[in-house]
Protein backbone atom coordinates (compact mmCIF):
# COMPACT_ATOMS: atom_id res chain seq x y z
CA UNK A 1 0.00 0.00 0.00
CA UNK A 2 2.84 2.39 0.86
CA UNK A 3 4.40 1.67 -2.51
CA UNK A 4 1.18 2.57 -4.33
CA UNK A 5 0.85 5.86 -2.43
CA UNK A 6 4.51 6.72 -3.18
CA UNK A 7 4.07 5.90 -6.87
CA UNK A 8 0.88 7.98 -7.09
CA UNK A 9 2.57 10.92 -5.36
CA UNK A 10 5.55 10.69 -7.72
CA UNK A 11 3.34 10.49 -10.81
CA UNK A 12 1.32 13.48 -9.60
CA UNK A 13 4.47 15.54 -9.00
CA UNK A 14 5.90 14.67 -12.42
CA UNK A 15 2.58 15.51 -14.12
CA UNK A 16 2.43 18.86 -12.30
CA UNK A 17 6.00 19.77 -13.28
CA UNK A 18 5.40 18.70 -16.87
CA UNK A 19 2.26 20.83 -17.03
CA UNK A 20 4.14 23.85 -15.69
CA UNK A 21 6.87 23.58 -18.29
CA UNK A 22 4.50 22.94 -21.22
CA UNK A 23 1.94 25.66 -20.49
CA UNK A 24 4.18 28.70 -20.57
CA UNK A 25 1.37 30.99 -21.74
CA UNK A 26 -1.36 29.79 -19.37
CA UNK A 27 -1.82 30.70 -15.71
CA UNK A 28 -0.47 28.13 -13.26
CA UNK A 29 -2.85 26.37 -10.90
CA UNK A 30 -1.76 26.04 -7.33
CA UNK A 31 -3.26 24.81 -4.13
CA UNK A 32 -2.97 26.77 -0.95
CA UNK A 33 -2.22 25.23 2.38
CA UNK A 34 -4.83 25.43 5.06
CA UNK A 35 -4.22 27.81 7.90
CA UNK A 36 -5.29 27.62 11.50
CA UNK A 37 -5.67 31.39 11.77
CA UNK A 38 -9.19 32.79 11.70
CA UNK A 39 -7.92 36.33 11.17
CA UNK A 40 -8.40 36.22 7.40
CA UNK A 41 -11.75 34.51 6.85
CA UNK A 42 -13.29 37.02 4.43
CA UNK A 43 -13.98 35.94 0.89
CA UNK A 44 -12.67 37.86 -2.06
CA UNK A 45 -15.38 38.57 -4.59
CA UNK A 46 -16.14 41.59 -6.73
CA UNK A 47 -17.91 44.39 -4.81
CA UNK A 48 -16.85 42.92 -1.46
CA UNK A 49 -14.41 44.56 0.94
CA UNK A 50 -10.86 43.47 0.09
CA UNK A 51 -9.42 41.38 2.93
CA UNK A 52 -6.96 43.51 4.88
CA UNK A 53 -3.46 42.25 5.52
CA UNK A 54 -0.16 43.19 7.11
CA UNK A 55 2.90 41.84 5.31
CA UNK A 56 6.62 42.51 5.19
CA UNK A 57 7.96 43.98 1.98
CA UNK A 58 11.06 42.62 0.32
CA UNK A 59 12.96 45.62 1.71
CA UNK A 60 11.82 44.89 5.28
CA UNK A 61 9.00 47.43 5.66
CA UNK A 62 5.61 46.59 7.15
CA UNK A 63 2.81 47.13 4.63
CA UNK A 64 -0.90 47.13 5.47
CA UNK A 65 -3.53 47.18 2.77
CA UNK A 66 -5.64 49.42 5.02
CA UNK A 67 -2.91 52.08 4.78
CA UNK A 68 -3.99 52.52 1.15
CA UNK A 69 -7.62 53.31 2.01
CA UNK A 70 -8.67 56.20 -0.22
CA UNK A 71 -6.37 54.97 -3.01
CA UNK A 72 -6.89 52.41 -5.73
CA UNK A 73 -4.64 49.34 -5.54
CA UNK A 74 -3.42 46.89 -8.17
CA UNK A 75 -2.67 43.67 -6.27
CA UNK A 76 -0.83 40.90 -8.14
CA UNK A 77 -0.36 37.37 -6.76
CA UNK A 78 2.47 35.56 -8.51
CA UNK A 79 5.53 33.27 -8.17
CA UNK A 80 9.09 33.25 -9.46
CA UNK A 81 8.67 29.75 -10.92
CA UNK A 82 5.53 30.63 -12.91
CA UNK A 83 6.21 31.16 -16.62
CA UNK A 84 3.13 33.32 -17.31
CA UNK A 85 3.93 35.40 -14.21
CA UNK A 86 7.48 36.09 -15.40
CA UNK A 87 6.22 36.80 -18.91
CA UNK A 88 3.82 39.45 -17.54
CA UNK A 89 6.38 41.20 -15.33
CA UNK A 90 8.02 43.48 -17.96
CA UNK A 91 4.62 45.02 -18.69
CA UNK A 92 3.99 45.48 -14.96
CA UNK A 93 7.43 47.09 -14.58
CA UNK A 94 6.47 49.51 -17.34
CA UNK A 95 3.20 50.32 -15.56
CA UNK A 96 4.97 50.75 -12.20
CA UNK A 97 7.35 53.25 -13.80
CA UNK A 98 4.51 55.56 -14.88
CA UNK A 99 4.23 58.61 -12.65
CA UNK A 100 0.77 59.68 -13.86
CA UNK A 101 -1.18 56.62 -12.66
CA UNK A 102 -3.87 57.04 -10.02
CA UNK A 103 -3.35 53.68 -8.28
CA UNK A 104 -0.71 51.91 -6.24
CA UNK A 105 0.88 48.61 -7.26
CA UNK A 106 1.60 45.79 -4.80
CA UNK A 107 2.65 42.24 -5.60
CA UNK A 108 2.51 39.24 -3.29
CA UNK A 109 4.59 36.05 -3.34
CA UNK A 110 4.61 33.18 -0.84
CA UNK A 111 8.26 32.42 -0.01
CA UNK A 112 8.95 28.81 0.86
CA UNK A 113 5.45 27.66 -0.14
CA UNK A 114 4.45 25.78 -3.30
CA UNK A 115 8.04 25.80 -4.58
CA UNK A 116 8.64 29.54 -4.20
CA UNK A 117 12.13 30.75 -3.34
CA UNK A 118 12.90 31.49 0.30
CA UNK A 119 12.80 34.98 1.84
CA UNK A 120 16.60 34.96 1.63
CA UNK A 121 16.82 33.76 -2.00
CA UNK A 122 14.00 35.78 -3.54
CA UNK A 123 15.52 39.32 -3.38
CA UNK A 124 18.69 38.25 -5.20
CA UNK A 125 16.69 36.47 -7.89
CA UNK A 126 14.33 39.46 -8.21
CA UNK A 127 17.21 41.91 -8.63
CA UNK A 128 18.80 39.70 -11.30
CA UNK A 129 15.53 39.87 -13.26
CA UNK A 130 15.66 43.68 -13.42
CA UNK A 131 12.17 44.14 -12.00
CA UNK A 132 12.48 47.65 -10.61
CA UNK A 133 9.75 49.85 -9.18
CA UNK A 134 7.60 46.81 -8.37
CA UNK A 135 7.00 46.35 -4.64
CA UNK A 136 7.00 42.74 -3.46
CA UNK A 137 5.30 41.60 -0.25
CA UNK A 138 6.05 38.28 1.44
CA UNK A 139 3.12 36.07 2.48
CA UNK A 140 5.22 33.53 4.38
CA UNK A 141 2.21 31.73 5.89
CA UNK A 142 0.07 31.59 2.74
CA UNK A 143 -2.82 33.18 4.68
CA UNK A 144 -3.24 36.09 2.26
CA UNK A 145 -3.25 33.78 -0.78
CA UNK A 146 -5.97 31.90 1.09
CA UNK A 147 -7.94 35.01 2.11
CA UNK A 148 -8.07 36.10 -1.54
CA UNK A 149 -8.89 32.54 -2.64
CA UNK A 150 -5.94 32.39 -5.05
CA UNK A 151 -6.21 29.15 -7.00
CA UNK A 152 -4.10 30.04 -10.03
CA UNK A 153 -1.33 32.47 -10.67
CA UNK A 154 -0.96 35.07 -11.81
CA UNK A 155 -4.14 36.47 -10.32
CA UNK A 156 -4.58 40.22 -10.27
CA UNK A 157 -7.08 42.01 -8.09
CA UNK A 158 -8.00 45.64 -8.66
CA UNK A 159 -9.27 47.40 -5.56
CA UNK A 160 -11.16 50.70 -5.63
CA UNK A 161 -10.45 53.70 -3.40
CA UNK A 162 -13.11 52.54 -0.92
CA UNK A 163 -11.27 49.25 -0.36
CA UNK A 164 -13.71 47.12 -2.39
CA UNK A 165 -12.69 44.62 -5.03
CA UNK A 166 -13.49 46.08 -8.42
CA UNK A 167 -12.07 43.37 -10.68
CA UNK A 168 -10.51 39.93 -10.36
CA UNK A 169 -8.34 38.84 -13.28
CA UNK A 170 -7.23 35.21 -13.52
CA UNK A 171 -4.05 35.36 -15.57
CA UNK A 172 -2.21 38.53 -16.46
CA UNK A 173 -4.10 41.70 -17.25
CA UNK A 174 -2.72 44.10 -19.83
CA UNK A 175 -1.74 47.58 -18.73
CA UNK A 176 -4.42 49.07 -20.99
CA UNK A 177 -7.12 46.86 -19.48
CA UNK A 178 -5.98 47.60 -15.92
CA UNK A 179 -5.93 51.35 -16.55
CA UNK A 180 -9.37 51.20 -18.19
CA UNK A 181 -10.79 49.22 -15.26
CA UNK A 182 -9.36 51.70 -12.76
CA UNK A 183 -10.88 54.64 -14.69
CA UNK A 184 -14.32 53.10 -14.13
CA UNK A 185 -13.75 52.74 -10.38
CA UNK A 186 -14.30 55.27 -7.60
Amino acid sequence: MKKIVTILATVSAVAFLAACSEQEDKPMTMSTTSSSSSETTQTSTVAQEAPDFTLQSMDGKTVRLSDYKGKKVYLKFWASWCGPCKKSMPELVELAGKTDRDFEILTVVAPGLQGEKSVEEFPKWFQEQGYKDVPVLFDTSGEIFQAYQIRSIPTEILIDSQGKIGKIQFGAISNADAEAAFKEMK
